[in-house]
């Protein structure tokens, strides 16, 4: 049998080719923490999303900061590896996309991918930093992604509170 290089996939192909859904989790397993300066919006207006924030003081050439949390259970087990190996490749086929940072450290005492980059759409240079967290208790299979996406031009001004949101994840960690 010939070895498959899941890392060509992304997160949802691999799960699809593994007949494994995810069912969203709305109940604040997951948060994140919502800085001065950033409101928390509906998140029933974006499917599959627990927690959607945007920093509208920081709106440029048309663009508004936005982070976007997603919590789900898994139907069925995985191999947190090969899942986990697929995390880069949902950021590495944006359009124009370049590594700035890649990470399999754990996230506390959890499973973890993290990938900073940028990416171009339309006239905006964009900097987006994701996360993927996988918890396993027993049969209860989780899985978490938080993508911070602000303007490369206003990393400056934004570092602290993409790297705050970030951080803020860490309540999952604890539970």
């Amino acid at each position: 049998m010939l070895a498959t290089d899941n890392s060509a996939l992304t997160i949802a192909e691999y799960l699809a080719s593994n007949h494994v859904t995810v069912e969203s989790v709305v109940d604040r397993i997951a948060s994140i923490p919502v800085l001065p300066g950033w409101s928390e919006l509906p998140a029933d207006q974006f499917p599959g999303a627990s927690q959607v924030l945007v920093c509208t003081g920081a709106t440029a050439s048309g663009f508004t900061p936005n982070a976007v949390l997603t919590h789900g259970r898994l139907s069925d087990a995985v191999n947190p590896e090969e899942l986990l190996d697929c995390a880069f490749t949902d950021s590495r086929r944006l359009p124009d996309w370049c590594d700035i940072e890649t990470s399999r450290v754990p996230y506390g005492h959890l499973q973890s991918a993290f990938i900073r980059g940028t990416f171009v759409i339309d006239d905006w240079i964009l900097d987006a930093t994701t996360r993927y967290v996988l918890s396993v208790a027993m049969d209860d299979i989780h899985l978490t992604q938080l993508t911070v996406t602000t303007l490369a031009s206003r990393d400056e001004d934004l570092e602290m509170d993409v790297t705050v949101i970030n951080l803020g994840l860490t309540a999952l960690c604890s539970r």
